[in-house]
């Protein structure tokens, strides 16, 4: 079972590399810097993406990364999956899977707290440990789910309701990015006079186009909120929602010249107001076309309900993970208004899962025979005295045939 510690291990080492490489490649092109400092940055921007935040000067950074948080999330995946082909299969069968599902987070939260004491980030070192361990532990969680779920399978009614908040989730991120790409079009001019006042070299151009594509997540879950109607906050005493927005002085990052100008809303940005109830209507949809559901219009209700609410939870809790600050002064508090998400993420979307669940079972759900019940002791007694109950009845007749 060591590998599995192993493989934890190696994957948060393969994530520090990965970050170091990125950062030597803009080092590369302006060598003014001492490479210890270079390499304490690396270190601090591999924290940040776990939620411990990076010392940039004498600022912390408390906004993570969620792109990068996602590539170490499928890097632990996959190298844990890897490293655990070198052990039995017998060894973590049963409740060994939880044993090698705790060694791979152990070791990964053991490199984080190292990486944290090596980069001058001793002071955050219990924030490191939490943001290893919830990292390393989805990453070898996804990894070991197979496992993991044949010790604890879904009741019948649960069948499938994952599946359908996922496809919610997917349904308000292709929403979100729509939302997004046209607030980039419409404020082209905005982008393009920030981007030629950073006057980046060609190395530079790609850096700055890469670091935005780590926060793309976080522009995404921002943009939900927005669409959402909860809103979100790019500073100190700003709000920008489809109704209202009001912000002043905005960091020089080419991404927040999508930001609309202050002033009130309009139709166009009222009609986003409706993909809370477009994505739990997918949820809703998938969770009600199972063939196992069946049964009554009340069922299809509450499975539609309760993907749309599973959704719900997901945006809330992605928004929250995707704020932050960027300094100090007005630059803190960048991310969703949470008060607001909380009760303006379930109502549209468990309305609109509930309202397609609805849809799908008049036209082809009722039609579907009830889902399967679990055959017991009694039911296999009754299967066997069927047949013998049916010889009983039934009269032969003798004689020759006509």
């Amino acid at each position: 079972m060591s590998v599995a510690l192993v493989g934890g291990a190696g994957a948060a080492l393969v994530g520090w590399l990965l970050v170091t490489g990125l950062v030597m490649l803009g080092w590369f092109t302006a060598m003014g810097l001492p490479l210890p400092q270079v390499l304490g940055f690396a270190g601090q921007l591999w924290l940040a993406a776990h939620g411990a935040g990076a010392m940039i000067g004498e600022l912390l950074v408390t906004l993570a990364p969620l792109g990068l948080t996602a590539l170490f999330v499928l890097l632990a995946r996959s190298l844990v999956a890897l490293t655990l082909r070198a052990a039995p299969a017998s060894s973590w069968d049963g409740w060994g899977v939880l044993k090698a599902w705790g060694l791979a987070t152990v070791g990964y939260a053991l490199v984080a707290v190292v990486i944290a004491l090596v980069s001058g980030a001793a002071p955050r070192v219990g924030w490191a440990l939490l943001g290893g361990v919830v990292i390393g532990g989805l990453g070898a969680g996804w990894a070991l789910q197979r496992r993991l779920r044949a010790l604890w399978p879904l009741p019948q009614w649960l069948h499938g309701l994952p599946r359908a908040v996922v496809a919610g989730l997917a349904a308000m991120t292709a929403l979100s990015a729509a939302a997004l790409i046209v607030a980039l079009i419409v404020g082209a001019d905005r982008v393009g006079r920030i981007e030629h006042a950073l006057a980046p070299d060609g190395v530079g151009s790609w850096l700055l186009v890469l670091t935005q594509l780590l926060f793309l997540p976080n522009l995404l879950a921002w943009t939900a909120s927005w669409m959402l109607g909860a809103g979100f906050s790019v500073g100190v005493g700003s709000f920008v929602s489809p109704m209202l927005t009001s912000v002043g002085l905005l960091p020089a990052i080419p991404a927040f010249g999508a930001v609309p100008q202050p002033g009130g809303g309009g139709p166009w940005s009222y009609a986003w107001l409706l993909s809370g109830m477009l994505a739990g209507g997918v949820a809703g949809w998938l969770a009600s076309a199972r063939p196992a559901v069946g049964g009554t219009l009340v069922r299809a209700l509450a499975r539609g309900a309760g993907s749309g609410l599973g959704t719900a939870v997901a945006v809330v809790l992605i928004g929250a993970a995707s704020r932050g600050d960027l300094g100090a002064d007005r630059l803190v508090g960048f991310g969703p208004v949470l008060v607001n998400l909380i009760w303006l993420a379930p109502l549209p979307m468990v309305a609109g899962g509930a309202v397609a669940a609805g849809v799908h079972w008049m036209l082809k759900a009722r039609h579907l025979p009830p889902a399967p019940r679990a055959v017991g002791a009694d039911d296999t007694t009754e299967l066997f005295d069927l047949p013998t109950d049916a010889l009983e009845q039934r009269t032969v007749p003798l004689g020759r045939r006509s």
